[in-house]
């Protein structure tokens, strides 16, 4: 299944990508439907009355949430608002606060029914709080509870192996699209940087399937590399954190090692 959902990682995101990213006078514009992103939402921030902005998951959307995030700290750091990313668990267990209508939450799930992550959005909704959802199954809980839905694929591409790949992927495209949407909503959107970077999406497919058509030799280099060490590490820096966190989880589930991951400098402070 896992080789299975790797091979379908490039369609998968093209279908997150298709009919959201739109051409308006030689430039691509990130577009999302009311569906997915709420007059409510846009005009609390127009009116600059959403003051922060939290991503939520947990596992691997959590680490997703990461990624999701920074693309939207980037976009929106015109606007002076706050964004972070942090586990459901950790915001119902000690972020929550008796008034959070100034707050945005946007809460990822590939299947819509993580308990974790559905009770906090229950906690938010209740606060005030409106709820953005990246989910990846049709009618799940998360749907329901959500005031917009950005679904990954086309809604149906269930991941069915662990660890996640293409729902990891996806969401994180689904993740930037929002960014820019946000941004544009916000009053703060960059013509020139969205096109370069939604050019950048599109191409990205492409070069996945160019990285898989290299299956073989990437496995000769596992095999005479990897047998030969007892310990393993991930390093990353700024983003690319987020890159060897999510490595960290494929390979923890997938060889049964408990591997660490830090910023590159920590490693010779440890």
């Amino acid at each position: 299944f896992l080789q299975k959902e790797i091979g379908e990682a490039p369609s998968s995101l093209q279908k997150t990508l298709r009919g959201r990213i739109v051409k308006t006078k030689g430039r691509l514009r990130a577009v999302l439907p009311e569906a997915s992103l709420p007059p409510a939402v846009v005009e609390a921030l127009a009116k600059k009355t959403t003051k922060r902005v939290l991503v939520i998951g947990q596992g691997t959307a959590a680490v997703a949430g990461q990624a999701v995030a920074a693309a939207i700290a980037d976009a929106l750091a015109p606007s002076g608002i706050h964004v972070s990313a942090t586990p459901a668990t950790e915001l119902s267990g000690f972020g929550l606060t008796d008034d959070m209508r100034e707050t945005l939450i946007v809460a990822i799930s590939q299947s819509g029914t993580t308990t974790d992550t559905n009770r906090t959005v229950d906690l938010v909704r209740a606060r005030g709080t409106k709820v953005l959802a990246i989910v990846n199954r049709r009618g799940s809980d998360l749907t329901d509870k959500a005031d917009g839905v950005i679904y990954t694929s086309d809604g149906r591409d269930v991941e069915m192996s662990v660890a996640s790949t293409k729902a990891f992927y996806a969401q994180c495209a689904a993740g930037q699209l929002l960014a820019l949407a946000l941004a544009r909503a916000a009053g703060c959107a960059d013509d020139n940087a969205e096109h370069t970077l939604l050019q950048a999406l599109l191409d990205l497919p492409t070069a996945m399937r160019k990285v898989q058509q290299q299956d073989t030799t990437i496995a000769a280099v596992a095999k005479k590399f990897a047998p030969q060490r007892r310990y393993w590490a991930l390093v990353g820096n700024g983003k690319n954190r987020v890159a060897a966190a999510e490595v960290r989880i494929k390979l923890s589930e997938l060889c049964y090692k408990s591997i660490a991951c830090d910023a590159t400098e920590d490693k010779k402070h440890i």
